[in-house]
């Protein structure tokens, strides 16, 4: 193509213009889409957040509600069976400990209480007594992982039902037992008159029944790769995404440990549960999208631009082009004494008209004038 003809010099400037428009518009449109992109990832971890915390809440009131009531039930058998005492050492579980008395009967190794209580209430139930400064598991229905019951274990002296039972109060809520989360009640035992030094503790809980949020966290997923988690106080990963790109439970552990630049992560404490859910996607996600919007951005501005300029290659073919080849033949042939012509292009009320209009009446006076040579003759 001649880079000096005149469609190429009308079309270059139409064409500079939009392919500067559409890059402006891509590279405008790609931002606004990384922001919406950044917000719509926002929301959606805050929405999935907030369902999952009103199931962590509901969860806990109901089960709350449960272990009261099986609070009651355990406290009124006991007292059915006498007051409670310190008894002498015993062994439970290979470990030396005080006894719990209830109306002079040991209570060490006698099941008869909590197997009677979870019959009815279900859930698990524990006795336990006071030893120096620890409480052991004297009698219980509570299981280790080889399904033997757990007596001669003692509460977690580092835990956060401790300091309530050296008060001499009541604790309800979730707690960390064996490696297992439960809904508990903790209610201190007392000899007599004695409401300060307990000597002893009550104990229902219910394992947590967490179906319903395990499978909104395993459907749970954040952009393409991102994903959900819950973590429990000693930081061990409960539940996690199972769909996405990223469910390796190592590689989740790994990332909300040590929150690498390239990844958005954000933590939540779950109140009363003593859980963090974590949510995190890569950055990477949001540059995918970005890519791919300004790829589709892109092709619809080069077809936009496509179809403009076949318009405008249209047009001054038609508007052009032709009348200016048509008045260029008819100069040719004036020049060679050929005048009789009909120019359509006279009656266009543009430049191209102007033109067609001179060289008509160029055209009539060469006529005008050959004609009177001829007579001369």
């Amino acid at each position: 193509m001649n880079l000096h003809s005149l469609r190429v010099r009308l079309l270059l400037p139409v064409l500079a213009l939009v392919l500067v428009f559409v890059v402006a518009l891509t590279i405008a449109l790609a931002m606004n889409q990384a922001s919406h992109v950044r917000e719509d990832a926002a929301q959606s971890i805050d929405r999935r957040t907030y369902a999952l915390q009103s199931l962590f809440a509901v969860t806990r009131s109901v089960m709350l509600d449960r272990t009261r009531d099986a609070m009651r039930l355990l406290r009124s058998e006991g007292r059915r069976l006498g007051p409670p005492s310190v008894g002498g050492r015993v062994v439970v579980g290979g470990r030396n400990s005080n006894d719990l008395m209830l109306g002079g009967v040991s209570q060490a190794n006698n099941f008869a209480l909590v197997d009677g209580v979870t019959a009815l209430a279900e859930g698990t139930a524990t006795l336990f007594a006071r030893d120096g400064d620890n409480f052991v598991r004297v009698a219980t229905n509570v299981r280790k992982d080889d399904g033997s019951r757990a007596v001669g274990t003692q509460l977690d002296p580092t835990g956060q039902v401790i300091p309530f039972i050296r008060k001499g109060e009541a604790f309800y809520g979730v707690v960390d037992i064996l490696g297992t989360p439960y809904v508990t009640g903790y209610e201190p035992i007392f000899a007599g008159n004695d409401t300060q030094r307990a000597i002893g503790v009550w104990y229902v809980g219910y394992k947590t029944d967490l179906k319903a949020l395990t499978a909104v966290i395993d459907a749970s997923q954040v952009l393409e790769s991102g994903f959900m988690a819950v973590f429990d106080g000693k930081g061990k990963l409960r539940f996690h995404s199972k769909t996405g790109a990223t469910t390796d439970a190592a590689e989740i552990e790994r990332i909300a440990s040590q929150n690498p630049q390239d990844w958005v992560v954000t933590r939540q404490e779950v109140p009363d549960w003593g859980f963090t859910l974590v949510s995190a996607y890569p950055k990477s996600d949001v540059e995918h999208v970005i890519v791919r919007q300004s790829l589709w951005i892109g092709g619809i501005g080069l077809l936009v631009c496509s179809l403009l300029l076949g318009l405008q290659w249209t047009l001054i073919q038609n508007r052009v082009l032709r009348p200016i080849q048509r008045l260029t033949v008819v100069a040719e042939e004036l020049s060679v004494g050929k005048w009789n012509h009909t120019i359509s292009e006279a009656d266009l009320k543009d430049e191209i008209g102007k033109l067609a209009r001179a060289i008509s009446r160029l055209s009539y006076s060469v006529r005008v004038a050959m004609e009177k040579l001829a007579k001369q003759r």
